[in-house]
């Protein structure tokens, strides 16, 4: 695990490092780690919660009911900041707006649109079901490091699709190798974990021979 996350800031590093020049991009950079930071506390607290609810709770919540019951305060928490809070866009003429106006403007232009952004909210459901599963069913850290996989892979496969651009000189092969080294760190961890479960069952065949046998010994 701690080599999947040196390969991660390995991978964010070489990043920097290729946009050091552009003052765009690279301002904020500061900001932008801390925020990831922050980020990365928010989402281990929502897995450690997901586990809780599956396990402490009477009854316990199944993926599903843990999705759907989360999903309404998540929405009202986000609410006031779609209405109120202003973020610049990538529009011409157009400088910072709220979310709500970008609605707006969408269902202006081409409401059709907006039946991705419902077919987007079906899929993210069903990742997200998924992810509380393997939350529920191995543990918190276990699917965040396949949450961190998933993103290894994701740039790698952008990468190739040409939608994506390595940096340029060494820091393409930084790159390159610390999304191959986050994949196989996670790889292994999986099989280690694979591996430790298969040793359980053996050892506690071991104790159930030796519990009777312990038993025709004792006076």
């Amino acid at each position: 695990m701690v080599a999947g996350v040196f390969f991660a800031a390995l991978a964010t590093l070489a990043k920097s490092e290729s946009t050091h020049s552009s003052t765009s991009e690279s301002k904020h950079l500061v900001l932008g780690v801390m925020m990831c930071a922050l980020s990365d506390v928010a989402a281990g607290i929502n897995l450690i919660l997901a586990g809780l609810f599956g396990t402490y709770l009477d009854p316990p919540l199944n993926p599903m009911d843990t999705i759907f019951y989360m999903a309404v305060p998540c929405a009202m928490f986000l609410v006031p900041a779609s209405f109120f809070v202003l973020h610049p866009v990538d529009w011409p003429g157009v400088g910072s707006i709220t979310d709500y106006e970008v609605y707006q403007k969408v269902m202006e232009l081409s409401p059709m649109t907006m039946c991705y952004v419902l077919v987007s909210g079906v899929l993210a459901s069903g990742y997200n079901i998924l992810q509380y599963t393997v939350v529920q069913q191995l543990s918190p850290s276990h699917a965040a490091f396949a949450g961190n996989f998933n993103k290894a892979a994701t740039i790698m496969l952008s990468i190739c699709l040409g939608l994506e651009r390595l940096p340029g000189g060494i820091w393409s092969t930084v790159m390159v190798g610390a999304i191959l080294g986050n994949i196989a760190a996670f790889t292994g961890y999986s099989l280690l974990k694979q591996s430790e479960k298969a040793k359980m069952p053996s050892a506690e065949e071991s104790l159930d021979k030796k519990l009777p046998a312990a038993e025709k010994a004792a006076p």
